[in-house]
């Protein structure tokens, strides 16, 4: 997903980079077991829909990430939508693997790429999106866990870690009283995955929620609200 960073808002660009870029797995802990099959099924999947929600004012959640995404033989197909909690600023990207559309919050259309053209980009089984890949999107920063309790007939997981992340993973430097909270289905898949951080004073909550769906159904482009009301943002 690198291309498409240089052209998320700057908001969107933090979460992204939080949840994916944050390091590898290190030692083990209570239940990591649970969490590694669960990357391990989540990678596997043929098709989900996942939300990003910043939830870190309790009475206004916010999806700042949604994509609807199925694997067409080794190609991924996907539509993705960037939001910036603070501008209302939105990112649209479409790819069935032979073309790529993209929009920005102020286009006046959508941007168009095809396959062989300057510009494309896909993913697939082999190079996938962080979305698509469990170890990336279930990252369980284990090299700085410092407790962790198993519940709920092993479908529940709670994460406390050491006081400065940064020591452990240099993109998370700054971040104190991370916790992270792991939700499971009757099948050992992800189901919620919750993180809560300070940061420069300011406390911090994102859940990922991960919704299995219907790999035979089209992945279909969504039309932006500014373009479909025939206004710009």
């Amino acid at each position: 997903m690198k291309k498409l960073i240089g052209r998320l808002p700057l908001y969107i660009i933090m979460v992204y980079c939080f949840i994916a870029l944050s390091g590898c797995s290190g030692k083990s802990y209570t239940g990591k077991n649970i969490v590694d099959r669960a990357k391990s099924l989540h990678t596997g999947l043929e098709s989900a829909h996942i939300t990003v929600s910043d939830c870190s004012d309790s009475d206004n959640e916010i999806i700042v990430q949604e994509i609807w995404y199925r694997f067409a033989g080794d190609v991924m197909q996907y539509m993705y939508i960037g939001r910036d909690a603070e501008t209302g600023e939105e990112y649209y990207e479409f790819n069935n693997g032979t073309e790529l559309d993209t929009w920005h919050s102020g286009d006046a259309d959508w941007s168009f790429a095809a396959k062989g053209s300057e510009g494309f980009y896909n993913y697939s089984r082999a190079s996938r999106h962080y979305f698509a890949d469990g170890d990336k999107l279930l990252e369980d920063h284990s090299s700085a866990v410092s407790e962790a309790a198993v519940t709920d007939g092993e479908k529940h997981i709670s994460i406390e870690y050491y006081a400065d992340m940064g020591q452990y993973y240099s993109s998370m430097e700054g971040i104190t009283d991370y916790s992270a909270q792991y939700d499971f289905d009757s099948d050992g898949y992800c189901a919620v995955h919750t993180m809560t951080y300070i940061k420069d004073g300011s406390s911090y909550k994102y859940k990922v929620e991960i919704g299995r769906t219907d790999a035979d159904k089209a992945i279909e482009r969504i039309e932006p609200s500014a373009l479909s009301d025939g206004q710009q943002q």
